[in-house]
């Protein structure tokens, strides 16, 4: 059975973007890793007090 020119734009239409989803959702949990990993970084590596970078 034979897909009409409008039926088969739309699928490719739907699996570019969800192809895009996809990849957006993989960098977006790669960056949330690197984050964690940074912020646990930092914590570490923090002073126990802050000083003020404010001038009077």
């Amino acid at each position: 059975m034979h897909q009409s020119r409008k039926e088969q734009s739309m699928e490719r239409a739907s699996r570019r973007l969800l192809l895009a989803d996809r990849k957006e959702a993989m960098m977006l949990d790669e960056f949330d890793d690197e984050v964690e990993v940074a912020a646990e970084w930092a914590f570490g590596a923090m002073p126990a007090k802050r000083q003020s970078t404010e001038q009077p």
